[in-house]
């Protein structure tokens, strides 16, 4: 049913496009390989876009089979229109037998370099994480990303830039694909920019987000009438999401901290970002007592106990820790027939010309670990033999970490097509996988846009 009502909206919208169309007289032209209609007053525009992506992949497995695969990853269909001071976009995807909302927007530009967005976009946290997946150097994002960036997300938005400063805010209440019960989460998010060098040879820019974000609820318990003790923060990356995965239970509050750099002289790139993850937990023990409703329990002594004050519930839960993690990554870029420039409106690097070459490599560093303690039947606590046997611990969290090697060639054939080649090493650790050390993926993508 949520298919065909993404499919009748869309197609709605090419109908209502057609209709306008007509009525305002649009002459039909090409910018860089893209359909645009444009009024004869140039007050009124409408334009087509979507994208392919056709991608392979195979793994060089340690222990654990991974599925070596080709696919069509993504398939996207949409259209913007722009009147006067307002514009609107609608993208839809379409990749891997699901359909969702990706851009659905009403943009109002006050003036040429300030921006006032309402609808479901880009959350302005990073570098890669506020890129589209189009515009990325590698096939997909770092691990780094993956796993602690926001991505879209509804909400209301305010864009100001110039030369040298970008800077973005923004109130979001959750993501547009979220159907669970209970209360949607909702967060603040920010991006600032500077770019000190702005010339023709060199630009040089520092900048850094923070969002503070209230979890989703992750469901409603009748019984309890409560969904609070059930919010999660879940960071996950990496091959299927199997050696970096960390799942947050009980989390209240969730803050991440970006800081990003790039550099870019002429063929040259230099980029780097670091980021940080702290969520809060504080567990509704009360609830869950009530929910798994226990008895007894058997002590090291002997004895029958149940936690009857609530300083006995840690001991009968686990003790709950808040959660920090961190990633950072550094790659360097090398253009052949072409040189790098940047955008000031997105404070991101313009598209390559056609019939360019770009050579990468990358280093990522992504640990989603939190331990305390030492890992005993089950759980992480101190290294005491009656804590250890109950088995409680103290909730730390092991999501495994890694550090990866990635090489990339892409091609530029034309301003609509692209050929990508990717090659990564991982050196995971993972409590979940212990027999697996080494992961090598080499990637490849035939990437349509227009």
């Amino acid at each position: 049913m949520l298919r065909k009502l993404y499919i009748a909206t869309l197609a709605l919208g090419l109908v209502a496009t057609s209709a306008i169309g007509q009525e305002k007289q649009l002459t039909a032209e090409s910018n860089k390989g893209g359909i645009v209609l444009t009024s004869a007053d140039k007050d009124y525009q409408v334009s087509l876009n979507g994208r392919i992506y056709m991608d392979g992949v195979h793994y060089f497995d340690d222990a654990t089979d991974l599925s070596s695969d080709a696919s069509i990853s993504d398939i996207r269909l949409g259209t913007s229109v722009k009147w006067g001071q307002w514009s609107a976009k609608v993208n839809v995807s379409f990749g891997n037998d699901e359909v969702k909302i990706k851009d659905a927007f009403l943009r109002y530009n006050y003036a040429k370099n300030s921006i006032f967005t309402v609808g479901n976009f880009f959350e302005p946290f990073g570098i890669e994480g506020a890129a589209s997946s189009k515009d990325l150097r590698f096939i997909g994002a770092s691990n780094m990303t993956e796993a602690m960036g926001i991505g879209r997300s509804i909400g209301l938005g305010y864009t100001y830039y110039t030369d040298k400063f970008y800077g973005s805010t923004g109130v979001f209440a959750g993501s547009v694909d979220n159907d669970n019960e209970g209360d949607q989460g909702f967060a603040t998010t920010t991006k600032l920019v500077y770019t000190p060098i702005v010339t023709d040879k060199v630009t040089f820019q520092l900048g850094g987000s923070f969002t503070y974000r209230i979890p989703e609820a992750n469901g409603f318990n009748e019984s309890l009438n409560d969904d609070d003790y059930n919010r999660e923060v879940v960071l996950a990356a990496g091959p299927e999401d199997k050696f970096l995965n960390a799942d947050i239970q009980y989390a209240r509050t969730d803050m991440r901290y970006n800081f990003q750099s790039m550099v870019l002289s002429g063929p040259f790139l230099l980029q780097a970002e670091y980021t940080k993850t702290k969520v809060t937990r504080d567990d509704d023990y009360v609830s869950r007592l009530m929910k798994d409703n226990p008895y007894w329990t058997h002590t090291a002594s002997g004895g029958y106990a149940w936690p009857t004050t609530p300083g006995d519930y840690p001991g009968w839960y686990g003790e709950l820790r808040d959660i920090e993690t961190k990633a950072y990554y550094v790659q360097a870029g090398f253009l052949l027939g072409d040189n790098y420039a940047y955008d000031s409106a997105s404070a991101y690097i313009k598209r390559p010309k056609a019939g360019s070459y770009e050579f990468l490599v990358r280093y990522d560093n992504t640990n989603l670990n939190d331990i305390d303690g030492t890992y005993f039947n089950g759980s992480y606590g101190p290294a005491d033999l009656d804590a250890a046997l109950g088995g409680a611990g103290n909730m730390s969290i092991q999501g495994g970490k890694s550090e990866s090697y990635s090489v990339a060639v892409n091609y530029y054939l034309s301003d609509n097509v692209m050929f990508r080649l990717n090659y990564s090493y991982m050196d995971v650790q993972n409590q979940a996988y212990p027999l697996d050390e080494k992961i090598g993926m080499l990637k490849a993508r035939v990437q349509v846009n227009f």
